[in-house]
């Protein structure tokens, strides 16, 4: 969807939560204390960042999609950003990957659901997931309204007018079709 194209040096971005989720399993590496390793084991954390782990990035093996870590256990991973960063796995608050220790079981609920990361991208673009063919088309339709009010949500004061140029959906490999996106 086109962002207002002459504010692309307007900085949109945030997180939602897909109601009908994504149609794949995430798969989270969380960097926590151990008063919270049971409860993270508990919401199907698949890793929980030990020295086995930060060997296995060190290396080059990175058997997890996200990676999830509470501000002090940045330390550990500081050293592992060069790795981390061009995967786009490195922890950083605007993307919803480092919290305090009391929001870590919120953020890891919600992104085994379906959090997905939306940002404008040097041609004032937003382009995001936001389900899979098998997807029925009321599944779709929540997922992409979800999307559409979050990303409203962000909207920047500095933008007058309207803030989407247009909007299209479109598999991997087919032809876009145009959305009605007056209402957002």
């Amino acid at each position: 969807m086109n962002v207002n194209p002459t504010k692309s040096d307007q900085n949109i971005r945030g997180t939602c939560v897909l109601p009908a989720g994504l149609g794949n399993v995430i798969r989270i590496c969380a960097f926590a204390s151990d008063e919270f390793h049971a409860q993270i084991r508990q919401l199907g954390v698949e890793q929980i960042g030990t020295d086995a782990v930060l060997k296995e990035i060190s290396e080059g093996t990175v058997t997890f999609d996200k990676i999830i870590a509470t501000q002090d256990q940045m330390n550990l991973l500081k050293s592992y950003a060069k790795v981390l960063g061009p995967k786009g796995l490195m922890p950083n608050v605007k993307s919803g990957t480092l919290v305090k220790p009391d929001e870590l079981i919120e953020v890891i609920r919600q992104s085994k659901q379906g959090l997905v990361e939306f940002r404008v991208n040097d041609g004032a673009f937003i382009m995001n997931k936001i389900g899979k063919r098998s997807f029925n088309d009321e599944e779709l339709r929540i997922n992409l309204d979800a999307l559409m009010s979050a990303i409203a949500k962000k909207r920047p004061e500095s933008i007058k007018g309207k803030l989407f140029g247009k909007a299209m959906v479109k598999t991997s490999m087919g032809p876009p079709l145009r959305l009605d996106i007056e209402k957002y």
